[in-house]
């Protein structure tokens, strides 16, 4: 009998799960304040974004610092809008911070660039010069190779692209025996990108039986003032 009732008490010892209690208010409102911290996280990080690119084109170590200092003002930021970082989870206020770097970083970079701003120089990618031969269009390659005689047509081309506008192409050419002159506009040939400068030379007026050497200089400049240049010279012959 002593057998029996033992079996009968472990049988009756069942476990039985308990579920806690759950506080759905409490719950609603830490989402709550999860949301309203990560929006104001946001804002913050627009701020501070657009901060940081007007510090930045003073000084680009005060745009980082400006987005280190907005990481670290979080914390007293939170309160003003009634949020107190305690009511808050430490790992949700870590990953605000993180979110507040990499989103005023973003908008920092967006600000730098087109259609926003311009802070890089036209690129002049190719540049050819080529002379008319007796009607003949012939590539201009060396004093040696190919002769370009006084008198002849020198076409000088030259292809720029810039990431925003281009607002002028320039060229400026002398003799090697004189100082540089003024720039000259160049002709846009339609293409885009592509201008053209054609124009007859002759041998120095001084020492007409003598080859002269001709340097020019183009100027691209871009609709916000960044420039980029390229040189050449070409010789003509008697």
């Amino acid at each position: 009998m002593a057998k029996k009732r033992r079996k009968e008490e472990v049988e009756e010892e069942k476990y039985e799960f308990v579920p806690p209690d759950f506080d759905e208010k409490a719950f609603l409102r830490k989402d709550m304040l999860g949301t309203k911290a990560l929006m104001i996280t946001t804002l913050v990080a627009i701020v501070v974004g657009i901060l940081a690119y007007f510090l930045g084109n003073v000084y680009v170590l005060l745009g980082g610092a400006i987005i280190v200092f907005g990481a670290a003002l979080l914390r007293w930021i939170y309160p003003i809008f009634k949020i107190q970082p305690k009511d808050v989870e430490k790992k949700m206020i870590a990953g605000n911070i993180v979110v507040l770097m990499v989103l005023s970083l973003g908008i920092w970079i967006m600000l730098m660039n087109s259609p926003f701003s311009d802070h890089s120089p036209p690129e002049i990618t190719a540049s050819s010069i080529s002379f008319n031969d007796n009607g003949v269009w012939k590539p201009y390659v060396s004093e040696s190779e190919t002769t370009i005689h006084s008198g002849d047509l020198v076409n000088i081309t030259v292809k720029a692209r810039d990431n925003g506008r281009i607002a002028s192409v320039t060229i400026e050419i002398h003799s090697l025996s004189q100082s540089s002159g003024t720039y000259v506009d160049m002709n846009y040939t339609g293409s885009y990108g592509q201008y053209d400068y054609v124009r007859r030379f002759t041998t120095d007026p001084l020492n007409p039986t003598q080859p002269t050497t001709y340097i020019f200089t183009i100027k691209v400049i871009d609709g916000v003032g960044n420039q980029a240049t390229k040189s050449g010279s070409f010789t003509v012959n008697p």
